[in-house]
C-alpha cells in the first residue's frame, strides 16, 4: 500500500516537472519570438525611413526657383544716330580728297541715285587729273548748329557752317588754296538701316574771312 502510493506521488511528482519544463521551454521559446518580430520590425522601419528620405524629391532652392528677368535692350531710334554718323561722314569725306581713286562711293551715298553718281564722277574726274589734298594742308572745319527731322521721309538735314582752308594740289602745283566759309546744310536719307548723305547745299559763301565765327 504505501508502495503504491510512493509510486503514485513520484509519478505525480514527475509529471508535474516536465509540464513545468514545456512551459518554461514554451515562454522562452515565445520572449525570443517577441524579440525577434521587434527588432524585425525597427529594422525595417528604418530602412523604410531612409529610403524614403533618399527618393523623396529635392525641394528647389530660393537661387534655383527665382527666374531672373533679362533686362530689354536699349533701341536706338534712326534720329539719336543722325549727330554720331555725321562725325563719321566728315571724316569720310576729308579722306576721299586726300586719295580721290580709292573714295568708297557707296560707303556714305546710294549707288544709282543722281547725287551719287555725280559725287563719283567728280572723284573720277579728280582722279584723272591728279587733283587732291595733303594731310596737314589746310583744314576743312564743319561746325554743326542744328538738325532737323522728317520723319514721314526719314530724311534729317545738318545745318551747319564750314571753314575751308584746305590746299588742292594739282600734281606737284597747286590748284586751289583759297580760304573760304560757307552756311551749308546736308541732307541724310535713312537707307536700308542707315544713314547716307544725298544732298549738299550752299546757302552763303566767302572768301577770306570765317561766318563761323559770327
Amino acid at each position: 500500500m504505501n508502495t503504491t502510493l510512493r509510486a503514485t506521488r513520484k509519478l505525480g511528482q514527475l509529471i508535474t516537472l516536465c509540464c513545468f519544463i514545456i512551459c518554461g521551454c514554451s515562454t522562452a521559446s515565445n520572449t525570443n519570438t517577441r524579440a525577434t518580430l521587434n527588432f524585425s520590425s525597427i529594422a525595417s522601419l528604418a530602412t523604410q525611413t531612409s529610403t524614403s528620405q533618399a527618393t523623396s524629391p529635392e525641394l528647389p532652392t530660393p537661387s534655383s526657383s527665382v527666374t531672373q528677368e533679362t533686362a530689354p535692350l536699349s533701341i536706338v531710334a534712326p534720329f539719336d544716330l543722325v549727330a554720331e554718323k555725321f562725325k563719321s561722314f566728315v571724316k569720310w569725306r576729308r579722306n576721299c580728297s586726300y586719295k580721290p581713286r580709292l573714295c568708297n562711293i557707296g560707303e556714305f551715298t546710294i549707288i544709282g541715285t543722281q547725287f551719287s553718281d555725280d559725287f563719283a564722277a567728280m572723284m573720277r574726274e579728280f582722279a584723272a587729273n591728279n587733283i587732291f589734298a595733303r594731310p596737314g594742308d589746310g583744314e576743312r572745319k564743319v561746325t554743326v548748329e542744328t538738325i532737323s527731322h522728317d520723319k514721314t521721309a526719314m530724311t534729317a538735314i545738318v545745318h551747319g557752317c564750314v571753314y575751308d582752308t584746305v590746299v588742292l594740289y594739282m600734281g606737284a602745283g597747286i590748284y586751289d588754296d583759297k580760304v573760304a566759309s560757307s552756311l551749308s546744310s546736308w541732307t541724310m536719307q535713312w537707307h536700308n538701316d542707315d544713314w547716307f548723305w544725298t544732298n549738299y547745299q550752299i546757302h552763303k559763301k566767302v572768301y577770306s574771312q570765317n561766318l563761323c565765327n559770327t
